[in-house]
């Protein structure tokens, strides 16, 4: 299912039930052909806790294995047809979606419970190619009001000033 971000699309991989549990797969070539991983996380978070907005330049492709969140994908890059637009599901243990984050584009997630979130990279972290923006700053509909956030996500640059030098292009 594509979203309003360009190249963002939310994915439903099979779960298989049974009497003792259920197997589900978290990625799959054949659905994101394009997506190789190259590194695995794995964060917990309380509930109101908001992480992001972070822009990389590598995608993800994010699950929630435990609990409940409202994720949500910002497209930071400035040749984009749909640049600045946001996207925004609710990823939960139970329906089964992960939600793809193009390269470039900006990341974050608030738990509406305490939650365990489970995510793909195609690209190894490095800190010196990372970027923050406010998620205040974003025009993003977030679910209540009273976030519990990191000190570098409260100091994050706002979209506006000398942010826009940061913007990214489409293209790696």
């Amino acid at each position: 299912m594509f979203t309003k971000v360009q190249d963002s699309i939310v994915v439903q991989l099979p779960r298989f039930n049974d009497e003792r549990g259920f197997f589900e797969e978290l990625y799959s070539l054949s659905k994101l052909p394009n997506f190789s991983c190259m590194q695995v996380n794995c964060s917990r978070s309380k509930k109101n806790v908001l992480r992001g907005m972070h822009i990389v330049p590598f995608a993800k492709l994010v699950h929630c294995v435990k609990g409940k969140i409202f994720d949500v994908v910002v497209d930071m890059r400035k040749d984009s047809e749909t640049h600045l637009q946001w996207h925004g599901v609710e990823l939960n243990e139970d329906n089964q979606l992960s939600l793809y984050i193009p390269h470039n584009c900006a990341h974050g997630f608030l738990a509406l419970e305490e939650s365990i979130v489970v995510y793909a990279q195609d690209g190894l972290y490095d800190p010196t190619t990372e970027y923050s923006v406010h998620y205040s700053s974003l025009g993003i509909e977030w679910p209540g009001t009273d976030f519990i956030v990191s000190e570098k996500d409260a100091k994050a640059r706002t979209l506006y000033g000398q942010w826009q030098s940061l913007l990214l292009p489409s293209s790696r």
